[in-house]
């Protein structure tokens, strides 16, 4: 089956011009739980909005969308600072997937997942409690 694949990288080039060049882990403020909490909800409610508006495409279209599709339809508008979004759809418009990176998470590399059944899975890397 083929894909058609849009990988968008949006803040880390910001931050990584900012401080010069690449990071270092010691250079990464820590976070609390509460403001990794906080954007766990954020992709929970950013992938919420997309399945949505995967939806509302499919609905009008008969296929789902690429992420440029998305874009000109107006169906899903969300500024992606610190996040890296994947958006996979088949060559059928059949169905999709998405994997929402968290590029500020330097320690567990927080992610959320979704595809055309519109659940949502939340990943950590292997040595990270979830």
């Amino acid at each position: 089956m083929q894909k058609k694949s849009i990988l968008i990288s949006i803040g880390l080039l910001a931050l990584v011009g900012a401080t010069g060049g690449a990071l270092r882990s010691q250079d990464v403020p820590q976070t609390s739980p509460d403001s990794d909490r906080a954007r766990h909800v954020t992709a929970i409610k950013l992938l919420r909005g997309l399945n949505t508006a995967e939806l509302r495409y499919k609905e009008k279209h008969g296929a789902y969308a690429t992420r440029d599709e998305l874009a000109a339809s107006n169906e899903f508008k969300v500024d992606l600072s610190g996040w890296s979004l994947r958006l996979n759809v088949t060559a059928d418009g059949k169905a999709y997937d998405v994997l929402l990176e968290d590029t500020t998470d330097k320690t567990c590399d927080y992610a959320a997942l979704t595809d055309e059944r519109g659940v949502i899975r939340q990943s950590k890397a292997i040595d990270c409690p979830i």
